[in-house]
């Protein structure tokens, strides 16, 4: 994409009647970048229906035509092909402080081998230098600065320890620099990370990763009166957590969930499973007769259970796919033999973190030590114990065009006595303004294109999970005179047509139509038709815009095309 019309796409706020309450916790859709290949029909689909459901702002939507391995790829090839190139475009479009955590698409490969960047280097066995796609993304300081550290120890200062019994939540930043004792100048950087699913291997079909991700926002703020499990038995791979299953009950008690300590490897006819903490080669969920509630997270001990592509006669482990496939939101699992060390599994305070309101990337890398070996898949946004607020704007008329100097009054009712610390108003993706509480949002629309955003209103509550909550509408900012149109001939085809669009400008100049951030064509002079293939956009419900350069430029409302 071009810087010009990057730039384009980062001015925003623009009017409509359409508005709606919105509920984050642990971060927003502001916060999450995608990573979505573009040149695998899964990854596309599966990220169509992320962003129709979490709202995913097209700045932070970034497509990447990777044509390797489904499996694995070197550390130099995802770091030089994938991440740093992801990173430089999302900085390239002014959001890349705001992202806190990179989640990918289907499609990438979840194996990531590093060994030949230390080719005459001898790793102790617990140490291989192998990492998963996600720990990948996580731990990329490590990966860019090719320090083999990431690999012989805990080298993740945002994981929480439980203390005589406590442990303490906390919200994450990718801005932060952590020490050990929390957020410190010059400490470690990470970014949260997820697959939203694997569809290939012993994964997950479309369908199912599909079905997953509306699970889990579904979830959000349910509250579920449910029960975490914690599951004791002989085996080593419980042995190596049982000691901390009695205090995470406590912990979770005194939030008013319910927790229990059974002996087994899976809960027996059971259909209030809001969290399963276990450790088998084979979790026969399936044949239990339990219910996984909407937003659970499912966490084995086991050794193959991130390896997707490893043929089920070789090893039958359990894979977390199955999980997902049962109605848990996310699994984790390691990409290579991990052996038996606590530090690189989730430690039973993994459901604390989530029922005190954290969102599900949050539980997992507070709960992870040394997550190197792991993969970790589901909704980085699932967040079904928060208590999120209503965010108003009072006097703020969005049906009416946007011009000059614009003021917000925002306020924020929440469910308990926690207030909101601080307001931010977010023009398509792009964090614009930031006021405390009773002072104005104030917004400078000349400094945008004219046309019609997004605009969102975020409440950060004054917790140390820090969760967030707020108003999200499309507006029309109208400084000049000029207006671009774009229409769809036909709303819904299917997979193997094509879209057409017509594009009506009132002043000359070539439009250009994007998916989120990825031009699609050009129409010369401000008027025309174009044919795109519906194969390129993918399935599911497609969000495109026009944009005309120019000064102003102008930006179309943005049109939805279901792809059959």
């Amino acid at each position: 994409m071009s810087r010009r019309l990057a730039t384009l796409l980062l001015a925003a706020v623009a009017a409509a009647a359409l508005n709606c309450a919105i509920a984050v916790a642990g971060g927003g859709p502001q916060n999450v970048a995608l990573l979505v290949n573009s040149n695998d029909p899964d990854s596309l689909a599966v990220a169509n229906c992320y962003i129709e459901l979490r709202q995913i702002p097209a700045t932070n939507v970034v497509y990447i035509p990777w044509k390797g391995d489904d499996r694995s790829t070197s550390g130099v090839l995802f770091r030089d092909s994938i991440m740093k190139p992801a990173l430089a475009e999302l900085e390239q479009r002014g959001v890349l402080p705001q992202i806190d955590c990179i989640a990918f698409s289907s499609g990438f490969p979840y194996l990531i081998d590093c060994a030949r960047m230390w080719p005459n280097e001898q790793f102790p066995k617990t140490s291989r230098p192998v990492t998963s796609l996600t720990s990948a993304a996580y731990l990329s300081q490590f990966l860019f600065a090719e320090r083999k550290e990431m690999f012989l120890g805990n080298v993740n200062l945002y994981y929480a320890p439980t203390v005589a019994g406590k442990t303490k939540s906390r919200a994450f930043s990718a801005s932060e620099g952590w020490g050990p004792n929390g957020p410190e100048p010059g400490g470690l950087k990470y970014y949260l990370s997820t697959a939203l699913g694997i569809t290939h291997g012993q994964g997950n079909t479309v369908d199912e990763v599909i079905a997953s991700l509306r699970r889990s926002k579904g979830a959000d703020g349910a509250n579920y009166r449910g029960t975490i499990y914690y599951m004791a038995n002989n085996n080593v791979r419980s042995k190596v957590r049982d000691a901390g299953y009695r205090d995470a009950v406590a912990e979770l008690a005194a939030l008013g969930v319910r927790g229990v300590v059974d002996q087994g490897t899976a809960p027996l006819a059971k259909l209030d499973v809001a969290g399963l903490t276990t450790g088998t080669p084979h979790l026969l969920l399936r044949d239990s007769g339990s219910t996984i509630l909407p937003g659970a997270l499912v966490d084995n001990l086991t050794s193959a259970g991130g390896q997707m592509m490893l043929r089920e006669e070789v090893n039958p482990q359990t894979r977390i796919s199955e999980f997902i496939r049962l109605g848990a939101a996310g699994a984790s699992g390691t990409v290579c033999e991990p052996f038996a060390l606590a530090a690189k599994f989730p430690s039973p305070a993994l459901h604390v973190h989530y029922a005190r309101g954290c969102s599900l990337a949050e539980s997992y890398y507070q709960s992870v030590a040394a997550p190197c070996h792991l993969l970790i898949i589901g909704d980085p946004l699932c967040h079904p114990w928060a208590k999120t607020p209503k965010v108003s704007l009072p006097g703020f008329d969005v049906t009416t065009p946007l011009k000059g100097t614009v003021t917000l009054t925002p306020s924020a009712a929440y469910p308990d006595s926690r207030q909101a610390s601080r307001f931010e108003a977010i023009v398509d993706g792009v964090r614009t303004a930031t006021a405390n509480p009773g002072q104005p949002l104030t917004i400078d629309t000349t400094k945008l294109v004219d046309g019609w955003h997004d605009l969102w209103v975020v409440a950060v509550d004054n917790t140390p999970i820090a969760v967030q909550g707020g108003w999200v509408g499309v507006v029309e900012v109208r400084n000049g005179k000029g207006s671009v149109l774009l229409s769809v001939v036909t709303p819904s085809v299917g997979i193997d047509e094509s879209v057409v669009l017509k594009v009506t400008a009132t002043q000359k100049g070539d439009v250009e139509v994007f998916q989120n951030s990825e031009s699609l064509a050009t129409v010369a002079g401000g008027e025309g038709e174009v044919s795109i293939p519906a194969k390129t956009l993918g399935r599911g419900k497609v969000k495109l815009t026009a944009i005309q350069a120019g000064t102003p430029g102008i930006r179309s409302r943005s049109l939805t095309v279901e792809i059959r």
